[in-house]
């Protein structure tokens, strides 16, 4: 009876994640921060598309950086200064923002400044 059950568990499982259209099999689990931030670790597709969390993420590209300081060229032109702290991830791993890089900063507001958690940077 029990390898009945187990096996009937099993079948249930695989047919309904089956049944799933292809992006939401494969979509990535996102993680939230302390201060209710995403948890990202790669570029999202979506971000090509603008679309995004405009409280926890900030698109454009890399206008200058300096240890601590990342100053980001967004879309609409506003140029925003972004602090980085200790634990700050830069993805992918060793590389370091560039003028005019694609980038990504995920992390939150605080007391008017934006504090970056992490920064995914776009090849």
């Amino acid at each position: 009876m029990r390898i009945l059950l187990t096996a009937f568990a099993f079948c249930l499982a695989f047919t309904s994640a089956a049944m799933l259209p292809a992006a939401a099999q494969t979509e990535e689990v996102i993680i939230y921060g302390p201060h209710g931030e995403p948890q990202y670790t790669t570029w999202q597709s979506a971000w090509d598309r603008f679309e995004f969390d405009r409280h926890h993420v900030i698109l454009g590209r890399v206008a200058a950086f300096a240890p601590y300081r990342l100053q980001v060229a967004r879309r609409d032109g506003v140029v925003q200064m972004i602090d980085l702290k200790n634990g700050t991830v830069i993805l992918p791993t060793g590389a370091t923002p560039a003028a005019s890089q694609h980038v990504a900063v995920i992390g939150y507001y605080s007391h008017g400044t934006f504090i970056a958690n992490r920064v995914i940077l776009r090849n």
